[in-house]
Protein backbone atom coordinates (compact mmCIF):
# COMPACT_ATOMS: atom_id res chain seq x y z
CA UNK A 1 0.00 0.00 0.00
CA UNK A 2 1.57 3.52 -1.34
CA UNK A 3 1.51 6.47 1.36
CA UNK A 4 -1.30 8.27 -0.94
CA UNK A 5 -3.57 4.93 -0.53
CA UNK A 6 -2.86 4.83 3.34
CA UNK A 7 -4.33 8.22 3.78
CA UNK A 8 -6.95 7.74 1.45
CA UNK A 9 -7.83 4.54 3.05
CA UNK A 10 -7.59 6.50 6.36
CA UNK A 11 -9.84 9.04 4.83
CA UNK A 12 -12.64 6.41 3.47
CA UNK A 13 -12.78 4.80 7.15
CA UNK A 14 -13.05 7.69 9.21
CA UNK A 15 -15.63 8.81 7.01
CA UNK A 16 -17.45 5.66 6.53
CA UNK A 17 -20.64 5.85 8.31
CA UNK A 18 -21.39 9.04 6.37
CA UNK A 19 -19.93 7.97 2.96
CA UNK A 20 -22.58 5.00 2.63
CA UNK A 21 -25.87 3.41 4.37
CA UNK A 22 -26.68 2.50 7.90
CA UNK A 23 -27.46 -0.76 6.85
CA UNK A 24 -24.09 -1.28 5.26
CA UNK A 25 -21.78 0.29 7.21
CA UNK A 26 -23.20 -1.49 10.14
CA UNK A 27 -22.22 -4.87 8.51
CA UNK A 28 -19.35 -3.83 6.68
CA UNK A 29 -15.89 -2.57 7.72
CA UNK A 30 -13.03 -1.38 5.10
CA UNK A 31 -10.00 -2.57 5.49
CA UNK A 32 -7.53 -1.44 3.38
CA UNK A 33 -6.57 -0.11 -0.64
CA UNK A 34 -4.49 -1.33 -3.09
CA UNK A 35 -4.10 -0.66 -6.63
CA UNK A 36 -7.74 0.66 -6.84
CA UNK A 37 -9.23 -1.97 -4.65
CA UNK A 38 -11.10 -1.34 -1.93
CA UNK A 39 -10.81 -4.55 0.44
CA UNK A 40 -13.56 -4.86 2.93
CA UNK A 41 -14.90 -7.54 5.37
CA UNK A 42 -18.85 -8.39 6.11
CA UNK A 43 -20.21 -9.17 9.77
CA UNK A 44 -20.41 -13.00 8.38
CA UNK A 45 -19.79 -15.12 5.62
CA UNK A 46 -23.13 -14.54 4.83
CA UNK A 47 -23.08 -10.96 4.06
CA UNK A 48 -19.80 -10.94 2.64
CA UNK A 49 -21.75 -13.53 -0.27
CA UNK A 50 -24.12 -10.79 -0.56
CA UNK A 51 -21.69 -7.60 -0.87
CA UNK A 52 -21.81 -7.74 -4.73
CA UNK A 53 -25.34 -6.86 -4.61
CA UNK A 54 -24.01 -3.50 -2.75
CA UNK A 55 -20.74 -3.05 -4.16
CA UNK A 56 -22.09 -0.67 -7.27
CA UNK A 57 -23.24 1.51 -4.09
CA UNK A 58 -20.08 2.02 -2.59
CA UNK A 59 -18.22 2.45 -5.44
CA UNK A 60 -20.19 5.23 -6.32
CA UNK A 61 -20.33 6.92 -2.73
CA UNK A 62 -16.61 7.30 -2.47
CA UNK A 63 -15.66 7.73 -5.64
CA UNK A 64 -18.28 10.84 -5.74
CA UNK A 65 -17.00 12.24 -2.13
CA UNK A 66 -13.16 11.75 -3.45
CA UNK A 67 -13.03 13.26 -6.79
CA UNK A 68 -9.95 12.83 -8.89
CA UNK A 69 -8.50 12.13 -12.44
CA UNK A 70 -9.27 8.91 -12.32
CA UNK A 71 -11.72 6.71 -10.05
CA UNK A 72 -9.72 6.07 -6.86
CA UNK A 73 -11.62 2.73 -6.54
CA UNK A 74 -12.37 0.91 -9.17
CA UNK A 75 -13.71 -2.51 -7.63
CA UNK A 76 -14.22 -4.16 -4.71
CA UNK A 77 -13.03 -7.41 -2.58
CA UNK A 78 -13.51 -9.19 0.72
CA UNK A 79 -10.36 -9.47 2.45
CA UNK A 80 -9.86 -12.97 3.01
CA UNK A 81 -7.40 -12.27 5.80
CA UNK A 82 -9.70 -10.36 8.18
CA UNK A 83 -13.41 -11.54 9.82
CA UNK A 84 -15.29 -8.70 10.66
CA UNK A 85 -16.71 -9.89 13.29
CA UNK A 86 -16.68 -8.36 16.90
CA UNK A 87 -12.74 -9.16 17.15
CA UNK A 88 -12.81 -8.81 13.43
CA UNK A 89 -9.50 -11.10 12.50
CA UNK A 90 -9.53 -14.02 10.83
CA UNK A 91 -5.79 -15.45 11.34
CA UNK A 92 -5.24 -17.74 14.01
CA UNK A 93 -5.21 -16.12 17.40
CA UNK A 94 -1.35 -17.36 17.76
CA UNK A 95 -0.93 -15.29 14.32
CA UNK A 96 -2.27 -12.08 16.03
CA UNK A 97 -0.76 -8.81 17.00
CA UNK A 98 -2.40 -5.73 18.54
CA UNK A 99 -1.08 -3.60 15.71
CA UNK A 100 -2.70 -6.20 13.31
CA UNK A 101 -6.38 -5.14 14.74
CA UNK A 102 -8.55 -3.12 12.35
CA UNK A 103 -11.17 -0.27 13.72
CA UNK A 104 -14.41 -0.12 12.45
CA UNK A 105 -15.10 3.43 11.72
CA UNK A 106 -17.25 3.98 14.73
CA UNK A 107 -14.38 2.99 16.88
CA UNK A 108 -12.13 5.64 15.29
CA UNK A 109 -15.15 7.85 15.73
CA UNK A 110 -15.17 7.66 19.73
CA UNK A 111 -11.44 7.93 19.50
CA UNK A 112 -11.05 11.37 17.63
CA UNK A 113 -13.89 12.60 19.76
CA UNK A 114 -12.00 11.98 22.81
CA UNK A 115 -8.92 13.48 21.17
CA UNK A 116 -10.40 16.54 20.31
CA UNK A 117 -10.63 18.01 23.22
CA UNK A 118 -6.90 18.86 23.21
CA UNK A 119 -6.80 22.43 21.68
CA UNK A 120 -3.31 21.74 20.16
CA UNK A 121 -3.10 20.11 17.01
CA UNK A 122 0.36 17.98 17.65
CA UNK A 123 -0.76 16.89 21.27
CA UNK A 124 -4.28 15.99 19.73
CA UNK A 125 -2.25 13.95 16.97
CA UNK A 126 -0.26 11.99 19.70
CA UNK A 127 -3.12 11.58 21.91
CA UNK A 128 -5.27 10.25 18.84
CA UNK A 129 -2.86 7.13 18.30
CA UNK A 130 -2.56 6.62 21.61
CA UNK A 131 -6.37 6.26 22.10
CA UNK A 132 -5.95 4.12 18.57
CA UNK A 133 -3.70 2.05 19.73
CA UNK A 134 -5.72 1.09 23.40
CA UNK A 135 -9.19 0.77 21.17
CA UNK A 136 -6.35 -2.01 19.04
CA UNK A 137 -4.88 -3.57 22.56
CA UNK A 138 -8.54 -3.91 23.90
CA UNK A 139 -9.94 -5.89 20.64
CA UNK A 140 -7.20 -8.01 21.05
CA UNK A 141 -7.48 -9.12 24.53
CA UNK A 142 -10.84 -9.76 23.54
CA UNK A 143 -9.91 -12.14 20.95
CA UNK A 144 -7.57 -13.59 23.34
CA UNK A 145 -10.27 -14.21 25.27
CA UNK A 146 -10.26 -11.75 27.76
CA UNK A 147 -13.22 -10.38 29.55
CA UNK A 148 -15.00 -7.76 32.08
CA UNK A 149 -13.77 -8.15 35.92
CA UNK A 150 -16.10 -9.09 37.86
CA UNK A 151 -15.86 -5.78 39.77
CA UNK A 152 -15.53 -3.28 37.68
CA UNK A 153 -14.97 -2.78 33.59
CA UNK A 154 -11.15 -3.04 33.49
CA UNK A 155 -10.27 -6.75 30.80
CA UNK A 156 -8.29 -9.34 32.82
CA UNK A 157 -7.40 -12.08 31.23
CA UNK A 158 -9.47 -15.42 30.87
CA UNK A 159 -8.25 -17.64 33.62
CA UNK A 160 -8.62 -14.68 36.36
CA UNK A 161 -11.84 -13.51 37.66
CA UNK A 162 -10.98 -9.77 38.70
CA UNK A 163 -8.38 -7.02 37.42
CA UNK A 164 -4.99 -6.56 39.22
CA UNK A 165 -6.81 -3.90 41.19
CA UNK A 166 -9.51 -5.34 42.02
CA UNK A 167 -7.93 -8.52 43.39
CA UNK A 168 -5.56 -6.88 45.36
CA UNK A 169 -9.15 -5.73 47.49
CA UNK A 170 -10.83 -8.74 46.61
CA UNK A 171 -7.97 -10.66 48.55
CA UNK A 172 -8.21 -8.35 51.19
CA UNK A 173 -11.76 -8.52 52.10
CA UNK A 174 -11.19 -12.47 52.39
CA UNK A 175 -8.35 -11.30 54.60
CA UNK A 176 -10.64 -9.47 56.74
CA UNK A 177 -13.30 -11.81 56.43
CA UNK A 178 -10.75 -15.15 57.81
CA UNK A 179 -9.97 -13.01 60.58
CA UNK A 180 -13.62 -12.64 61.85
CA UNK A 181 -14.05 -16.24 61.48
CA UNK A 182 -11.57 -17.23 63.01
CA UNK A 183 -11.85 -15.04 65.61
CA UNK A 184 -15.27 -16.16 66.56
CA UNK A 185 -14.55 -19.71 66.07
CA UNK A 186 -10.74 -19.90 67.38
CA UNK A 187 -10.79 -24.07 67.19
CA UNK A 188 -12.08 -24.40 63.53
CA UNK A 189 -10.18 -27.00 61.18
CA UNK A 190 -8.72 -25.24 58.27
CA UNK A 191 -11.34 -27.19 55.79
CA UNK A 192 -14.15 -25.79 58.03
CA UNK A 193 -12.90 -21.99 58.19
CA UNK A 194 -12.65 -22.62 53.76
CA UNK A 195 -16.40 -23.80 53.69
CA UNK A 196 -17.57 -20.99 55.78
CA UNK A 197 -15.19 -18.13 53.10
CA UNK A 198 -16.34 -19.79 50.03
CA UNK A 199 -20.12 -19.84 51.17
CA UNK A 200 -19.95 -16.37 51.47
CA UNK A 201 -17.36 -15.31 48.73
CA UNK A 202 -17.88 -18.43 46.16
CA UNK A 203 -15.59 -16.59 43.42
CA UNK A 204 -12.38 -16.43 45.83
CA UNK A 205 -12.07 -20.12 45.43
CA UNK A 206 -8.76 -20.15 43.47
CA UNK A 207 -7.56 -17.63 46.01
CA UNK A 208 -9.24 -19.37 49.37
CA UNK A 209 -6.18 -22.26 49.74
CA UNK A 210 -5.38 -23.97 52.89
CA UNK A 211 -2.01 -21.76 53.01
CA UNK A 212 -3.86 -18.85 53.18
CA UNK A 213 -6.49 -19.55 55.79
CA UNK A 214 -3.74 -20.94 58.00
CA UNK A 215 -1.43 -17.80 57.47
CA UNK A 216 -3.97 -15.82 58.68
CA UNK A 217 -4.33 -18.21 61.91
CA UNK A 218 -0.96 -17.69 62.24
CA UNK A 219 -1.29 -13.97 61.87
CA UNK A 220 -4.00 -14.02 64.73
CA UNK A 221 -1.65 -16.77 67.07
CA UNK A 222 1.22 -14.23 67.00
CA UNK A 223 -0.87 -10.76 67.49
CA UNK A 224 -2.49 -12.45 70.60
CA UNK A 225 0.96 -13.80 71.89
CA UNK A 226 2.31 -10.34 71.73
CA UNK A 227 -0.33 -9.39 73.98
CA UNK A 228 -0.43 -11.93 76.51
CA UNK A 229 2.09 -11.59 79.81
CA UNK A 230 4.18 -14.27 80.89
CA UNK A 231 2.89 -16.68 82.93
CA UNK A 232 -0.98 -15.34 82.36
CA UNK A 233 -2.76 -18.79 81.60
CA UNK A 234 -6.33 -17.64 82.78
CA UNK A 235 -7.35 -14.57 80.28
CA UNK A 236 -9.95 -14.85 77.43
CA UNK A 237 -6.56 -14.13 75.01
CA UNK A 238 -4.83 -17.15 76.50
CA UNK A 239 -8.35 -19.09 75.95
CA UNK A 240 -8.39 -18.42 72.27
CA UNK A 241 -4.84 -18.34 71.51
CA UNK A 242 -4.86 -22.65 72.56
CA UNK A 243 -7.76 -22.88 70.51
CA UNK A 244 -6.50 -21.33 67.54
CA UNK A 245 -3.13 -23.54 67.64
CA UNK A 246 -4.94 -26.40 68.97
CA UNK A 247 -8.08 -26.23 66.61
CA UNK A 248 -9.83 -27.56 70.23
CA UNK A 249 -13.16 -26.18 70.94
CA UNK A 250 -13.21 -24.75 74.29
CA UNK A 251 -14.63 -27.45 76.40
CA UNK A 252 -11.78 -29.15 75.26
CA UNK A 253 -9.36 -26.56 76.76
CA UNK A 254 -7.85 -28.12 79.91
CA UNK A 255 -5.30 -26.09 82.19
CA UNK A 256 -2.66 -28.73 80.96
CA UNK A 257 -2.98 -27.95 77.44
CA UNK A 258 -2.71 -24.48 77.86
CA UNK A 259 0.49 -25.48 79.82
CA UNK A 260 1.68 -27.35 77.33
CA UNK A 261 0.83 -24.97 74.06
CA UNK A 262 2.26 -21.81 76.49
CA UNK A 263 5.34 -23.36 76.71
CA UNK A 264 5.81 -24.29 73.46
CA UNK A 265 4.90 -20.38 72.21
CA UNK A 266 6.88 -18.99 75.61
CA UNK A 267 9.57 -17.24 73.09
CA UNK A 268 6.81 -15.59 71.62
CA UNK A 269 4.79 -14.45 74.28
CA UNK A 270 5.20 -10.91 76.19
CA UNK A 271 7.36 -9.66 78.57
CA UNK A 272 9.10 -13.30 78.75
CA UNK A 273 11.62 -12.95 81.85
CA UNK A 274 15.03 -12.02 81.30
CA UNK A 275 17.35 -15.34 80.75
CA UNK A 276 20.03 -15.10 83.60
CA UNK A 277 23.73 -15.38 83.01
Amino acid sequence: MTEHEKIFCAEVIKNWSRLVDEKISSHVTPVKIEHGTLFVCGKSSAFNDQLKFFAEEILDAINKNFSQDKPPVKKIKVAKSFQAVEKNFHAPAEELTAEKIILSAEEIRRCEERAKNFPDEKLRSTILEMLLAQERGKKFRLLKGWHKCKKCDALCPPEENFCEVCRIKEREAMKKFLFAILNERPWLKTWDAQKILLKRMPHMRTECTPDAIDSARTSLIQSLAGRIRFGDETSPDVKKLVMLEKRLPPEKITPVIIKRTLDDLKFNLADRPVQKK
